[in-house]
């Protein structure tokens, strides 16, 4: 668990510090998905700078020949499609789903 916590800390950082310059809403995932419909660039801006801090910060196991872009797509499908309504993750912050969603989307093998 403490070899997350960095990581943690840097994606947070690095997914909300483009925020200001978008209309995204980032208070929870329901306000996220549904401001992606008005603003799906700065939607997808966040998601590319999510994947990005993940692999800067080496967490989970995005394939290499995946680039940042069709990842960030793919992590988008699953906030919005798998993780949004679900009860599973309605109480996690929207900083926590973007780490969620890599390890769901690429689990790492044991």
């Amino acid at each position: 668990m403490r070899l997350h916590i960095f990581p943690v800390l840097a994606l947070t950082a690095a997914v909300f510090a483009v925020v200001p310059a978008t209309a995204t809403d980032t208070s929870s995932l329901s306000a996220f998905v549904l401001s992606c419909k008005d603003d799906s660039k700065g939607c997808h801006s966040i998601a590319v700078n999510a994947i990005m801090s993940a692999r800067n910060a080496k967490y989970g196991c995005i394939p290499k020949d995946v680039d940042n872009e069709t990842a960030a797509d793919k992590l988008l499908y699953w906030l919005k499609g798998t993780a949004n309504g679900n009860p599973k993750y309605e109480k996690d912050a929207l900083s926590d789903l973007f780490w969620t969603g890599v390890d769901e989307i690429w689990p790492c093998k044991a």
